[in-house]
């Protein structure tokens, strides 16, 4: 789609039996919403396309997007965010 991919992108989740299901052609999906979705995503991981990993509910910035968070944890993962956004650059104090 206009962009050329060379290697397989990493989609994180934060609920290991989600990424199980994306990965097990033997898992049973109770939905047929679910089934649908899920056998997109296996068949795209056959391919290699994308693969799933698991990560830290704690160090999961999209959680930043998806659910309310106040505090610590919604401070860290915005400095997590601005700090891509805005790098710092190295070596200037600033003080001219």
């Amino acid at each position: 789609m206009g962009i050329k991919v060379d290697e397989p992108a990493f989609v994180f989740g934060d609920n290991q039996s989600v990424l199980c299901n994306t990965t097990a052609p033997a898992s049973t999906l109770k939905k047929k919403s679910n089934a649908i979705a899920y056998n997109f995503v296996r068949e795209g991981a056959a391919r290699d396309e994308w693969r799933t990993a698991y990560i830290n509910t704690d160090d999961n910035v999209a959680d930043l997007l998806t659910k309310p968070l106040s505090g610590p944890k919604r401070a860290k993962f915005v400095r997590m965010i601005l700090h891509h956004v805005f790098p710092e650059e190295r070596g200037d104090t600033g003080g001219d």
